[in-house]
């Protein structure tokens, strides 16, 4: 039997990085690979792949051991974050960015397979690395999209004409307060003559307090902004289902995608768009969006185990046939 480490260890379930493992880990069951999440059985004889998945960036110490086989999966742009301040939200730091492009090359060039999850950090990775890495998008688990298809069957909405929803799930002015603002702006001209109400699920309240006040202002009274505290999963989708649009504020769109985006298109829900021409983003999501750059557009594939699948049995029939 091949033996398979993932480093990653004592995550909480629900956060994107335990779904996006545990997705991995399934795949490799499936394909007869043992599984251990310690740390000690990395030194053991019949350890024969070694996972990773950064952020958090460290264990670095792992690159240096002999013949080990590091399958390294990158979810983050470490350095091209550092370089441009998080797509303008922080501060930037330059010198920290080329010593943290620098450990990203030579994590890369030692690693067996190198994976990463958007096209932008693809390319990106790739090019300060000199070696082709492979791409693994967020997806949404099985779970998770099998839930919204049973609870898309059971749903009954009532179509207000007169109302507009839409919904955020997670972060929202956290990623940058002049980003909510363009995408405020193009609500309220999109979508002006109807009431419109935006839930925002799980945000943090103190940071999200002005939206309402600034929407009102440009809806001249006819809107609403709801904060809700987090929700169970299905209690979540069923929210989300009663919406008609879906929101997502990215950071930088020339490396993110985003995680809520896959939920919103398994819920049927379009994505505002309101970026100005096209970018890496809307490049892999235009046809998810209301306002689409490219009529021609396929919606992406989404299931998860699906696109692990679709990549790694290239690298690992060897081991399992």
């Amino acid at each position: 039997m091949k033996f398979i480490v993932f480093v990653n260890s004592n995550l909480e379930k629900g956060q994107p990085i335990y779904s996006r493992i545990k997705s991995f880990s399934d795949y490799f069951l499936s394909k007869g690979f043992g599984i251990d999440f310690s740390f000690k059985t990395i030194l053991l004889d019949n350890t024969n792949y070694l996972f990773i998945s950064m952020p958090p960036f460290r264990n670095f110490w792992l690159f240096f051991i002999p013949g080990l086989n590091i399958i390294l999966d990158i979810r983050d742009g470490w350095s091209i974050a550092q370089e441009t301040g998080y797509g303008g939200i922080v501060r930037k730091k330059a010198f920290k960015a080329k010593i943290s492009r620098l450990i990203e090359r030579f994590a890369i060039r030692r690693s067996y397979l190198a994976i990463t999850c958007t096209p932008g950090l693809q390319k990106y990775l790739s090019q300060i690395s000199n070696r082709e890495l492979v791409l693994v998008p967020n997806g949404i688990n099985d779970n998770d999209l099998d839930l919204i298809n049973q609870l898309k069957i059971k749903s009954k909405k009532e179509k207000d004409n007169n109302t507009v929803f839409f919904c955020c799930g997670g972060k929202f002015s956290e990623y940058g307060q002049d980003k909510v603002k363009k995408l405020l702006r193009i609500i309220a001209s999109r979508y002006r003559g109807k009431k419109l109400v935006i839930l925002l699920i799980g945000c943090n309240k103190n940071a999200n307090y002005w939206v309402e006040s600034f929407f009102s202002q440009l809806t001249s009274g006819n809107s609403e902004v709801k904060i809700i505290p987090r929700m169970h999963k299905k209690e979540l989708y069923i929210t989300m289902l009663n919406s008609d649009y879906g929101l997502s504020i990215i950071r930088d769109p020339d490396y993110e995608l985003g995680t809520k985006v896959y939920d919103y298109i398994a819920l049927g829900l379009p994505i505002v768009n309101y970026f100005d021409e096209p970018n890496n983003f809307t490049n892999y999501f235009d046809a998810c969006l209301d306002v689409s750059f490219n009529k021609c557009a396929k919606i992406p594939e989404i299931r998860r185990s699906i696109l692990i699948k679709s990549v790694l049995d290239g690298f690992f029939d060897k081991d399992y046939q």
